[in-house]
């Protein structure tokens, strides 16, 4: 019996269909669950730190290893950090109308905070790293010193706009799962004499660092750090975890070291848990009231949730459609929105809080 293209295509959708199914227990173990996270306080073994915050869940995971390098020379081609100003994530089971459990944007936006601002802490971050790799016996050379080499282009970006604000990519929507989507804006800030251009190619292979490494007979450092200011996990495909409160964070996401050295050797140090830091920038998130716009908006917004998952299928998109339904049939009187007024020591606060981030990355050169 010969098939018809329309049946075999909708034979092909099915099997697709049923192999998402059967896979979808252990795709979910794989990428779902509560997130790990760690820790850190001005006791904790920075080592021991070390080793958990970089290790990636799973059986087959390899713990990081200190950079296998020759040379005690260094230079500090690009240090920036990006601070979340807004965080987004999608709480579950907080719907109202006949008690029936709906999902819920929470979105939450940082006030009182200014350019300039960022742009110090990040200075004084800088400065404080460099401190910590000379107290290890590292001759720190200044970031000038890659001007007459494979980094003049990316060094001739240096101590241009000192901040840059960000929203999501259009590769970010374009991939990223809705409930994924737990940062939405962000104010990026590179140290002084440093370059924000090292970060742009890192999809694009190892770029000028090993000849340059070879050249210099010196370490050369990418560091990147990633600073949110509430408790939005980053980890799990379909439901970030959600806590209703202000507190400092390097995430995952956007955190990452890259150190190149002599005779080729590449290391890289890719952020694997959120690590919880002991302060926060205020004690509260004041609630906004909603709007009739946001309540027709957060309606729509469960319809897009339910017909991504019709296009997702298997286990994750039934749970998707039943949320994404229940959210389109509801209106909910809050707006989702709360705002976080900084501290008047939000600058003291953060740089202590990353201080301890940086010991922890520290660990990475022996």
């Amino acid at each position: 019996m010969q098939l018809g293209i329309k049946q075999i295509i909708l034979g092909g959708a099915v099997a697709l269909l049923f192999q998402t199914s059967t896979h979808a227990g252990l795709l979910s173990k794989l990428v779902d669950g509560k997130p790990k996270r760690i820790e850190l306080t001005e006791t904790t073994d920075k080592a021991t730190a070390f080793k958990e915050a970089y290790t990636p869940s799973g059986a087959f995971s390899k713990a990081p290893v200190p950079i296998q390098s020759g040379s005690k020379k260094l230079v500090v081609a690009g240090f920036q950090v990006e601070f979340a100003t807004e965080q987004k994530g999608i709480a579950h089971g907080n719907g109202v109308d006949a008690g029936l459990a709906s999902t819920n944007d929470k979105v939450y936006t940082l006030k009182g905070v200014s350019d300039s601002q960022l742009q110090s802490i990040t200075d004084k971050l800088y400065t404080d790293f460099v401190t910590q790799l000379q107290s290890k016996g590292y001759e720190v050379l200044p970031p000038n010193v890659l001007v007459e080499t494979g980094y003049k282009e990316a060094m001739a970006k240096a101590n241009q706009a000192p901040v840059h604000h960000a929203r999501g990519t259009a590769m970010d929507l374009l991939f990223t799962p809705k409930e994924k989507e737990v940062d939405n804006a962000s104010v990026i800030a590179t140290a002084k004499d440093t370059s924000p251009a090292v970060f742009t190619s890192a999809m694009m292979g190892w770029g000028a660092g090993p000849k340059t490494a070879d050249a210099l007979q010196a370490n050369i450092v990418h560091l990147r750090m990633k600073v949110n200011f509430a408790k939005f996990e980053e980890s799990g495909w379909f439901s970030p975890e959600v806590d209703d409160k202000p507190q400092n964070v390097i995430a995952p996401t956007g955190t990452s070291l890259q150190v190149f050295s002599p005779s080729g050797k590449v290391a890289t140090y890719p952020l694997a848990h959120s690590v919880i830091l002991p302060n926060k920038v205020s004690d509260t998130a004041i609630p906004v009231e909603a709007t009739a716009g946001q309540t027709g908006t957060r309606a729509a917004g469960g319809v897009g949730r339910m017909l991504t998952g019709l296009l997702k299928g298997g286990v994750g998109g039934v749970a998707d459609i039943a949320a994404g339904a229940t959210a389109s049939a509801h209106t909910v009187m809050v707006s989702g929105n709360f705002e976080v007024e900084a501290d008047q020591n939000y600058e003291e606060v953060v740089t202590k809080d990353v201080h301890l981030m940086l010991s922890v990355i520290g660990q990475a050169f022996p």
